[in-house]
């Protein structure tokens, strides 16, 4: 039988509405993903100052409670009978609490007390690999103790290994090396104030490593200090990264870098036969050289496209233990920051596809059985 005219027209008006209603189906579709994901981001973006803020709270927070500990102990050891002791056999009992502050602080290097004479007296944990082996520790010492004595116009020089009760293992004598405490800048600053110190960063004598002092001058002038080293202020920098690539550091006026997180890159700062901090355009970093040029005493928020991404950058001044002039730089980036959108961007792209393909065969057999019952 001849296929009807009529019928053929009739299929032609059924086709084109379903192919316009598949097309605005499909338009409406990505234009509610383009929507969701523009309102999205924007919501994303403005809590990002809110996020910032959080961030750099939680930094001097942590910060803060990195130094804050082991100063309550500087204050009450300088309370105590320490600094009035004048021999080695003195000061032997003193150890345990030393010990303690260290147990309690594991932050720390090192807790150390220097006399207005030039003795001194220190004790540091050897339960890293690294310090058995820069002093050559028997395998069974847990702690070293270094002291110093001027005994009628002689220099002695001891280092004990001890272990894990304080006991001793090994005394040895040791060369004079001219260490003497009264030059070191964590003494030099606290005999000057009333008050306890944090010292700005600089190479600590015994290990070649940088760091800052806490320190606090006793009754009769001895001044008691502990280190922390910057690979721990860096360690805490760490823990506070919001993505992967985003970057954190923390430097002072003139763009010295005290903290920055990743730990190896800082600890690598030497500069032919001297040790000094790098600035943090130094660091290896286009990006932090880049941001550099603008100068360091900056507080902002901005938004750069370096390194084949956009960065959003935040720097603010923070109030850094004896660092006044300190800064906090954080720089993100945007499609890291925007994951969560960009992820739900490509899903609704997904199902709007999806649906669309469901569909077109729906409206395909659909069109089959209008024809037959036509």
């Amino acid at each position: 039988m001849p296929d009807d005219p009529g019928r053929k027209f009739a299929a032609r008006p059924y086709r084109l509405t379903a192919l316009i209603t598949l097309i605005t189906l499909l338009f409406t579709g990505t234009l509610l993903t383009l929507f969701q994901y523009q309102q999205l981001s924007r919501i994303m973006l403005s809590t990002g100052d809110e996020l910032f803020e959080r961030l750099s709270l939680n930094v001097e927070t942590q910060l803060e409670n990195i130094y804050q500990p082991p100063g309550q102990a500087l204050n009450l050891l300088s309370l105590g009978s320490l600094p009035d002791t004048r021999t080695l056999a003195q000061r032997l009992p003193h150890l345990k609490s030393f010990a303690q502050v260290l147990s309690d602080n594991p932050q720390l290097n090192s807790v150390y007390l220097g006399w207005t004479d030039g003795d001194y007296l220190m004790l540091r944990s050897l339960d890293v690999a690294e310090n058995q082996n820069r002093f050559d520790a028997p395998e069974e010492a847990r702690w070293m103790a270094w002291h110093v004595q001027n005994e009628n116009g002689e220099r002695n020089v001891t280092y004990l290994f001890l272990n894990q009760q304080l006991g001793i293992i090994e005394a040895r004598l040791m060369v004079d090396d001219g260490f003497d405490p009264r030059q070191r800048p964590w003494y030099e600053e606290a005999t000057a104030v009333d008050q306890q110190i944090v010292t700005l960063p600089y190479v600590f004598f015994s290990t070649h490593e940088f760091g800052t002092t806490l320190a606090k001058r006793a009754r009769n002038g001895a001044v008691l200090g502990a280190d922390l080293t910057l690979g721990r202020l860096s360690q805490a920098l760490e823990e506070q990264k919001i993505t992967p690539s985003s970057q954190l550091l923390i430097y002072t006026a003139d763009g010295t870098v005290i903290a920055y997180h990743d730990v190896q890159r800082l600890l690598h700062t030497a500069q032919g036969s001297s040790l000094h901090l790098k600035r943090f355009n130094q660091l290896g970093s286009t990006l932090l050289a880049t941001l550099a040029l603008d100068g360091y005493r900056q507080e902002r928020r901005i938004t750069r496209e370096l390194e084949g991404r956009r960065w959003i950058i935040q720097q603010r001044r923070i109030g850094l233990r004896g660092t006044p002039d300190t800064y906090l730089a954080v720089l993100v980036p945007e499609d890291e920051l925007l994951a969560e959108a960009y992820r739900i961007r490509s899903e609704s792209v997904w199902i709007s596809l999806t649906i669309c393909l469901v569909l077109l065969p729906l409206l395909w057999f659909s069109g089959r059985i209008r024809r037959n019952q036509d």
